[in-house]
């Protein structure tokens, strides 16, 4: 009992959440080696699927805090795990538990060096409006100037207690997954905690809106820059567990039906949310790792008094990675290289980070499906088949798909099997992309988010390029096409003409790959 109290009152229930959790990892990680046998039928293993989310939906809600957001990140790899998964767990979307504004005080205080709710704010909502997995936001008036309304967003006070428990548990159950499976996932685990502890720093989410906007003001178009808002910070009220920002009405993206009874377009909504992303990862290289529904609202643009038009708001900027400019290149060129069809630059570029298999590295990053036929028959009934179950709503339950899964997952071990020279940023790309999928299909997926992303791929590579060739310290070499020292202004201009070669290449293949698929949509 006396240990029970101990870890209740002082370390806020860490020991017990972190014993339940290994109890039903572990439960889940027998089921599937115990019962999971092809020879029983896909209902059978359906069931397996729908009782491993539920426990683990169930777990992620118990435990609460950072296991919420370890939940959300399940919810999304729609592409890897089984549909159950994305459909259980998607709830952890919602609102998660609020606590009172009695508890939160401690925190603003110890935040602000003694000043309390009154020193700094004129009002403050009693209840909260919104609550996430480590924070929650209150609607508040500024002390001195009662016409801003403001958002305060204040951690949660046993997050401080529950950080290091919840890591290690997350570092353990990620061990006892690639022993039970022998899926290589462990390369990532480092860079996930770095950056939820990162997340932890509100300052230093402040610093990221504050970084997001000015990208969008000194790099982004006309349209984009209209397209998207983040709201603005109010440095006097932040500090590393407290964010002020100010107030803005919105719908959340959550709820999809309330956006099309508003009378929203889908197609709108995606498109702003798909290019400012893709943005991000091509063009600015500062990329938001969180940008699930929650965090995006909807509004009437302020300064359109005639038409709707939509705005995207972008909340939390707490999980952001930097892109070096190298893995940025190299990542704009694959996309090119994969749109393209030049197997031989796609082979190249997925061996330099350790994978082997440029077809499944295509799949993780979400630019196309593993091609697992070897007949282009089947591979066209295959797709066929994906778009009628993707029309139908249907999960793709058959047998077929079991065959599938079991492939994917064996080309997955072998292409993470040499994990060491993975690009950290590419955990958070990746997610960011898996996210944007999950909101498209939300809304029925009324744009083509590839060719979306394969425009940005096209814009940011040729901006890479022809920086390099403006370099200073550039000089073309024939031999190897990479800059090694100080050159002329011939070889810069040829830097130039290689850079807008790619453009017009890759844009043109993006076209063609368009009307192809238009094409096949009529007559296919």
């Amino acid at each position: 009992m006396s240990v029970y109290i101990y870890d209740k009152e002082v370390q806020a229930s860490s020991i017990w959440r972190t014993l339940r959790t290994f109890s039903d990892i572990g439960i889940i990680c027998l089921d599937y080696k115990i019962n999971f046998r092809s020879e029983k039928g896909i209902d059978y293993l359906d069931k397996i699927h729908r009782r491993a989310a539920k426990r683990l939906l169930r777990c992620c809600q118990e435990n609460g805090g950072l296991f919420i957001k370890f939940g959300q990140s399940i919810a999304v790899q729609s592409s890897l795990l089984p549909p159950p998964f994305r459909k259980e767990l998607s709830v952890l979307y919602d609102n998660a538990p609020s606590v009172s504004v009695d508890k939160i005080a401690p925190v603003i205080e110890q935040c602000f060096e003694g000043k309390g709710l009154g020193d700094l704010f004129d009002e403050f909502s009693p209840e909260a409006v919104a609550s996430a997995s480590v924070a929650q936001v209150h609607v508040a008036r500024l002390k001195g100037d009662r016409s801003k309304v403001v958002a305060v967003k204040v951690q949660k006070p046993e997050i401080k207690l529950q950080i290091d428990w919840d890591l290690f548990t997350f570092r353990t159950c990620a061990r006892m997954v690639q022993y039970a499976f022998g899926i290589p996932i462990m390369w990532s685990v480092k860079e996930v905690e770095r950056r939820l502890r990162e997340e932890l720093d509100f300052e230093r989410e402040a610093n990221n809106s504050e970084l997001a906007q000015r990208d969008l003001d000194t790099m982004a178009d006309g349209w984009l820059k209209r397209a998207v808002y983040i709201p603005k910070v109010y440095w006097e009220a932040t500090g590393k567990q407290v964010l002020t920002t100010e107030w803005i009405d919105g719908t959340s993206l959550v709820d999809p039906k309330q956006l099309l009874d508003e009378q929203w377009s889908g197609r709108e909504i995606m498109q702003r949310m798909v290019s400012v992303f893709a943005f991000q990862i091509f063009v600015s290289g500062n990329v938001h790792g969180d940008p699930h529904p929650g965090n995006i609202l909807v509004r009437q643009h302020p300064d359109n008094k005639l038409w709707r038009e939509p705005q995207l708001v972008l909340l939390d900027h707490g999980l952001y990675v930097r892109e070096t400019p190298r893995f940025r290149k190299q990542y704009a060129e694959f996309w090119r290289a994969a749109v393209i069809g030049d197997k031989s630059a796609m082979k190249s570029i997925a061996q330099s980070w350790g994978m082997p298999d440029a077809g499944m590295f295509s799949a993780m990053v979400s630019l196309k499906p593993p091609q697992l036929g070897t007949r282009k028959k089947d591979s066209v009934a295959r797709a066929k088949a994906d778009a009628s179950r993707a029309a139908d709503g249907s999960d793709g339950s058959s047998l077929g798909s079991y065959d599938r899964q079991m492939e994917i997952k064996k080309r997955a071990i072998t292409a993470l099997r040499d994990s060491s020279n993975l690009p950290p940023e590419l955990v958070f790309v990746v997610r960011n992309t898996n996210i944007v999928r999950a909101n498209n299909q939300s809304l029925g997926i009324p744009v083509n988010r590839i060719k979306i992303l394969g425009q940005y791929a096209a814009y940011g590579l040729r901006r890479i390029l022809v920086e390099e060739a403006w370099s200073p310290e550039r000089r073309y070499s024939q031999e190897r096409g990479v800059a090694v020292g100080r050159g002329s202004l011939v070889s810069r201009l040829l830097g130039v003409v290689a850079g807008e070669w790619s453009y017009v290449t890759f844009r043109f293949a993006l076209w063609a790959a368009g009307v192809g698929m238009t094409l096949y949509g009529l007559w296919g």
